[in-house]
């Protein structure tokens, strides 16, 4: 069995896609799974969200339960921007699972994501440039990776490929190319945790003890109907998307200002909100929740009560109306959502598009759940309104 331990739920579901593309049998589980069959296990902890005590508490937890079945591999996901508590989760790790050193490589070449002479770059700009500055719990303002980190320079190592690296700690690989995520995969040994983005993790796949059968392409289904939509990204293609259609009078319901302004807000203005979306939803079929931004402007609200907040929604909609698909972005979003759906165990079935990835649960034959990253976009062929 291989296992992954991913600090977010959509960076869990990208690694269910990739193993299904190398014809494993996968399973995406919010918990330690001790009697999973699935050839590949990913393990959605939702850490990145978490105060740092508690991620780490959970880390422990998670890397004791580990070390008892010692699995054939083990893989931590971490956002490719390095957003989360990364260092402090792998020291958590090597401690309990026994190993003297772990190499970090995030980068992802082939979605323009590298890490060259120390400084991390997206489609050749600097990170602190682009919209991951805007993130609501890890805000990037550097491009220089110990900044990113949020770590002092001794607490991690640096090093290029042809490096001779040291036999303890934890080793950050600076990678810009495909070659360059190879070369750094065949440095994988008993004593080093692997760990970083999806492009590393496909790259570990290659070697022959790992490669199943890869099943035949197939053209992704439209999403079942009814089919609501849960954006909750702070990217700026996200909002204009959104914007767009909401602008062309689209299905579009947005957070009530009484919910978003209030701490605690009355059952009823969920009740009222749940039915504008579900009257959208009979008369479209599709509907989308969001959050306008200008309603947040100059207004201290905390992403962890917004994502909450649709969370209750949602859960209003389901008890009301049956949904056929449900499609998220944003890792945080989706995990609070499925907490007050009780599911707690995902399947992959399709790779829609990379990092957008279908699943079934395992309790809802009919319901299909897609996630994607908040970076990342629609197809074309589901986001069609």
């Amino acid at each position: 069995m291989i296992v992954v331990i991913a600090d977010d739920l959509t960076g869990a579901a990208e690694i269910g896609g990739i193993g299904l593309s190398y014809g494993l049998s996968v399973e995406v589980n919010m918990g330690m799974d001790l009697k999973s069959r699935a050839d590949l296990l990913i393990i959605a902890t939702d850490s990145r969200s978490m105060p740092r005590k508690q991620a780490l508490l959970k880390t422990a937890e998670l890397s004791a339960a580990l070390y008892s079945i010692k699995p054939a591999l083990i893989y931590k996901k971490v956002d490719s921007v390095l957003r989360g508590h990364i260092v402090a989760e792998l020291n958590i790790h090597l401690h309990q699972l026994d190993l003297p050193k772990a190499l970090l490589v995030s980068a992802n070449p082939a979605f323009g994501r590298v890490l060259t002479n120390g400084y991390y770059y997206v489609n050749g700009v600097p990170v602190h440039l682009t919209s991951f500055a805007d993130d609501p719990e890890f805000p990037i303002s550097s491009s220089n990776v110990f900044d990113m980190l949020r770590i002092d320079h001794d607490e991690v190592s640096l090093h290029i490929k042809d490096d001779e690296l040291p036999a303890t700690g934890i080793i950050v690989g600076e990678c810009a190319t495909e070659e360059d995520l190879t070369d750094w995969a065949r440095k994988a040994d008993d004593d080093t945790l692997m760990a970083g983005g999806s492009g590393f993790f496909k790259t570990l796949l290659e070697p022959a003890c790992f490669k199943g059968k890869k099943p035949p392409s197939a053209m992704p289904a439209a999403p079942s109907q009814p089919a609501l939509f849960v954006c909750g990204s702070a990217f700026k293609k996200s909002k204009l998307a959104v914007k767009k259609l909401s602008d062309q009078n689209g299905p579009v319901s947005f957070m009530p200002i009484e919910i978003i302004l209030s701490e605690d807000p009355a059952q009823q203005l969920f009740e009222d909100w749940a039915d504008e979306v579900i009257f959208l939803l009979k008369k479209y079929q599709k509907a989308v929740i969001a959050v306008h931004e200008n309603t947040t402007d100059n207004v201290s609200v905390k992403a962890r009560s917004l994502r909450e907040k649709k969370a209750i929604v949602v859960q209003k909609i389901f008890e009301k109306i049956s949904i056929k698909e449900l499609l998220i972005e944003g890792g945080s979003t989706a995990t609070a959502i499925l907490k007050k759906l009780n599911i707690n165990q995902l399947f992959p079935v399709a790779e829609i598009a990379p990092g957008v990835i279908r699943m079934r649960s395992a309790t809802k034959d009919d319901f299909f759940l897609t996630l994607k990253p908040g970076s990342y976009d629609w197809p074309m062929h589901t986001w069609d309104f």
